[in-house]
């Protein structure tokens, strides 16, 4: 996984002659804001129309070419008065408008094309290079709009051409130096470079757009067969068909890529706080692209396929792999999975990883000279517990006390297919390649840090960075409470927000319900299907699922005075902790890892040791005792939420900083991954049903349900009747299914 860098030498000449004086702002403004290079200047021809033109103009300007034009030696004028003074010097003519580091992306080109002449990127008006069917075809879509549908239609490759584009080009070597005092035609210019044996390509890779350029664009002079061969073999054919299509449309694509290095996330499809986290990074970070690889499968192997997203979205997979050998929990290494990064790093441009789960994958991803983040957001795979918890937050993990665990715990249930001797190797390769320079190590919270280096010895001599997680800042908005602290009477309200499982506190919660209801109305919010249990006592509200974005109003609505966290294991960070505090909600806590170190005893909130007595005392403590509540209200409500953006700077900080930029980066700099047609296809013919593992079953049901209802009413082979006696009980059973 050699890395090839940038070659960062090259120039940028701004042509402007008579004809194209009047677009001269346009493209100089162009340049200068989409250009990576910074060595501009202007080749100018001596009119007073150009001078004017020219006028405050913060470029160095040479009026050397002469002032009579001649529409068969554009590139010979331009040669013979433009010294070649860096390997490579890239034209553009006034009237053209480029897009985002369209510089970097035909110099990438050049030198993946190595020993060529030059290199023209695609355009409008060239009936050769055009990214249209008709190059006399007006556009309704601006410069990035075109450029970013031809990066995801293109294939990422050069191909040769007959012809030197005047409004753009790419030129490099000592040939054009040399050859200019020996023709006198750009035709013979041409003529002389095919004798040496040199080559002027094109790429598909760069779209810049000419239509308001005048220039010289016939090509009756090449042979017959040249011309036959374009107009009828044209390496862009299929994709000029399609261009021209969403051109008529005026169809933006549904996303604009910046020119970003390439981040690849890691993580599984069981959603949760891990799969929060990454929809939270990826929305917040400005200073990558993103890609999502995901293990698929089910508790008998988490990695039966591993799927490629473009996002955090799961609907349908940029590829997937199918693994002969699946991973049933994780793997040390993997022949396959090694050839799975390989074709990532070199198809898709990836330029670091961040990995959140190594859950359903291999350690090799540990293993890659790529700039790696490691971010702990559990113990897997030094525990296969998760929460490292046996009884109580456990401090050290012998053979003997693993053996245990296996054998005894009741959390250590999710791996079942490894014995004892396959973790205890686990642990020992994993600390190992987290012990690489590669690897970056981020805990969320000061617990995670320090029962790391407590369990294994080994991590006291890696350095592990604190970098607490962050909301969204339209999530963290949305849940902005009044800003008014009023007097708390009556009886006490309490939310318990988030699901009811044994390790979140379920049985503590049983038990102390009776006495609470008491004195308290408890709102059990997201607690799912564990929550019907407690539907029928009277000063109980369940709300078993909610949408995210309802989250603020519901807190609002039913206006809690204090939320109840009461996990059994030490949570590594907890998203539902600062979602009440956004909401401008006290807490009383358990006295557990990301608890204990975020909750401060009477200032933003209690803790208590994980016993029912012990919670059930503070809440009469705080109900007698309403000012406390106002207290710490009052604290929050003037408190700064931590927002993601915050978290990503902070994860900025940390990669590591490259004095160079990798040549991958300009591959198909913009890709966005939205066109099934081309990413993808051949991979997944074979599947013709893509589903959402993160949603659950009953929404994946009504959806094949409502799809069969469609294809059931527009079928003409069935009659009428048939239709719908077919359809009536579809619906139906859809219905149920959605609203449940």
């Amino acid at each position: 996984m050699t890395t090839q860098p940038l070659d960062d030498s090259w120039c940028i000449v701004v042509v402007v002659n008579p004809d194209n004086a009047g677009g001269l702002h346009r493209t100089l403004a162009s340049v200068q804001a989409n250009s990576l290079g910074t060595v501009i200047s202007v080749l100018a021809t001596d009119t007073r129309d150009v001078r004017e033109a020219l006028s405050g103009c913060m470029f160095p300007v040479e009026y050397t070419p002469p002032a009579t034009k001649n529409s068969q030696a554009q590139w010979l004028t331009i040669c013979a008065h433009r010294p070649f003074a860096t390997k490579r010097n890239l034209f553009v003519l006034a009237g053209a408008v480029v897009p985002p580091h369209w510089d970097a992306r035909l110099v990438a080109a050049a030198q993946y094309a190595g020993d060529v002449a030059g290199v023209a990127p695609l355009c409008a008006r060239h009936p050769l290079l055009s990214v249209f069917s008709d190059a006399s075809h007006k556009t309704g879509l601006d410069v990035d709009d075109i450029d970013q549908w031809l990066n995801d239609y293109a294939a990422g490759v050069e191909f040769t051409v007959p012809v030197m584009l005047a409004s753009c080009m790419l030129l490099q070597g000592d040939f054009w130096r040399d050859e200019c005092s020996r023709v006198s035609t750009d035709r013979e210019l041409l003529a002389a470079l095919r004798n040496m044996g040199k080559d002027l390509i094109a790429t598909d890779r760069v779209y810049v757009d000419d239509v308001n350029v005048r220039y010289d664009n016939d090509i009756s002079f090449l042979p017959r067969a040249y011309q036959t061969a374009y107009m009828t073999r044209h390496p862009l054919q299929n994709m000029r068909h399609a261009l021209t299509e969403l051109s008529n449309r005026t169809e933006k694509p549904l996303a604009r890529i910046q020119c970003l290095p390439v981040q690849l996330h890691i993580g599984h499809s069981w959603g949760g706080g891990l799969g929060r986290w990454m929809e939270d990074f990826i929305a917040a970070d400005v200073h990558h692209n993103h890609l999502v690889l995901r293990s698929v499968g089910d508790l008998s192997a988490c990695g039966q396929t591993i799927s490629l997203y473009r996002s955090m979205d799961m609907g349908f997979p940029v590829r997937t792999w199918t693994l002969s050998e699946p991973v049933t929990s994780i793997s040390m290494g993997n022949y396959e999975y090694r050839r799975i990064i390989e074709t990532l790093v070199a198809e898709y441009s990836v330029e670091s990883l961040m990995i959140s789960s190594l859950i359903g994958h291999s350690l090799d991803l540990l293993r890659t000279p790529l700039p790696t983040t490691m971010v702990l957001h559990d113990f897997f795979p030094f525990c296969p517990a998760l929460y490292a918890t046996f009884g109580s937050p456990c401090h050290s993990c012998t053979g003997g006390e693993l053996r245990a665990c296996s054998r005894d715990n009741p959390l250590n249930s999710v791996f079942s297919v490894e014995g004892d001797d396959f973790w205890l190797a686990a642990r020992s390769s994993f600390v190992d390649v987290l012990m690489r320079e590669a690897v970056t190590l981020v805990a969320p919270s000061h617990s995670v840090m320090e029962r790391y280096r407590r369990l294994e010895p080994r991590l006291q001599e890696k350095q592990i960075n604190l970098v607490p997680h962050g909301l969204s800042e339209a999530f963290a908005k949305s849940l902005a409470p009044c800003l008014s602290v009023e007097e708390a009477s009556g009886r006490l309200r309490v939310v318990v927000l988030g699901r009811l499982a044994a390790e979140k506190g379920e049985d503590i919660f049983a038990e102390i319900l009776t006495d609470l209801a008491s004195f308290a109305d408890v709102l059990l919010l997201g607690a799912g299907k564990n929550g019907a249990q407690f539907d029928v006592i009277p000063s109980v509200t369940v709300i078993a699922s909610y949408h995210k974005d309802e989250l603020g109003q519901l807190l609002r609505t039913h206006c809690p005075d204090i939320g109840l966290l009461l996990s059994t294991v030490p949570e590594t960070f907890s998203y539902t902790l600062s979602e009440l505090w956004a909401a401008g909600i006290p807490v009383l806590a358990t006295r557990l890892g990301a608890f204990a170190d975020r909750v401060d005893d009477g200032e933003n909130g209690w803790l208590v040791e994980p016993d029912p007595a012990a919670v059930l005392a503070q809440l009469h403590i705080l109900n007698s005792r309403r000012d406390l509540l106002l207290h710490v209200k009052d604290r929050l409500l003037h408190r700064t939420v931590r927002t993601a953006h915050v978290m990503v700077e902070a994860y900025a900080a940390l990669e590591p900083q490259s004095e160079s930029i990798p040549l991958v980066r300009y591959k198909l700099a913009r890709r966005s991954y939205r066109n099934p047609y081309v990413q993808g296809a051949a991979e997944e013919r074979g599947q013709a049903l893509h589903i959402n593992h993160e949603l659950p079953y009953r929404r994946v049901l009504a959806d094949f349900l409502d799809y069969t209802v469609r294809k059931v009413a527009q079928s003409p082979g069935l009659p009428g009747w048939l239709r719908a006696v077919i359809i009536r009980p579809l619906r139906y059973f859809a219905a149920r299914c959605a609203c449940k």
